[in-house]
């Protein structure tokens, strides 16, 4: 029986926070990753709530699509969680393209373009649920998104999204119900 080990590593300085956890390729820690990223947005960014669960579904995206096409079961998959201290928000995962299809970088952001054109002019051009996410959901609500052809064979997916006027909670009423549930919440490691 293989042993695991959720590596972990955060990192601070003066531009913000920057987490490095690396994960065997398994759905497994699909649920701990949603909830990590979650207690990341809802701790430390000022995002509306509307948007940090807009964030929470987008890194949920990339990274289960790491797991699920960019990487043989058990092969490592990096995540790269950074929140600046103005609170963007930046994901970056490696999967490594030992998946089914080993598609480059510009072929897959062709798909996932054309998907979206095709579903924008049509929503019901998609029968399938394949490209649906990635093209409606992460290309629609980032700032920036691309995957990247990384020089040790490794695909690699970066999202951002910048925390702009449109993303401020605008109920202050809400903000405050926020910042008490925020004392309340409780973080704790798990190691496998």
């Amino acid at each position: 029986m293989t042993s695991w080990n959720v590596c972990t590593e955060v990192l601070l300085d003066e531009h913000g926070k920057s987490m490095k956890i690396t994960i065997p390729a398994s759905m497994t820690f699909s649920s701990i990753l949603r909830d990590l990223i979650w207690s990341l947005i809802q701790n430390d960014t000022q995002f509306s709530s509307k948007w940090k669960h807009r964030i929470q579904l987008m890194a949920d995206e990339l990274i289960n699509n790491a797991i699920e096409h960019g990487s043989a079961p058990w092969n490592i998959v990096k995540i790269t969680l950074t929140i600046s201290n103005n609170s963007d928000f930046e994901i970056i995962i490696e999967d490594s393209w030992t998946g089914k299809k080993q598609i480059n970088a510009n072929e897959l952001m062709d798909f996932v373009k054309a998907s979206r054109e095709a579903m924008t002019v049509n929503p019901l051009s998609n029968k399938s649920i394949r490209w649906r996410w990635l093209a409606m959901i992460v290309l629609n609500w980032s700032d920036d998104f691309k995957y990247e052809n990384n020089s040790t064979w490794w695909l690699t997916a970066r999202m951002c999204k910048k925390f702009t006027q449109d993303c401020w909670e605008k109920d202050l009423k809400k903000l405050n119900e926020n910042a008490s549930i925020k004392n309340q919440i409780k973080v704790e490691a798990l190691v496998f």
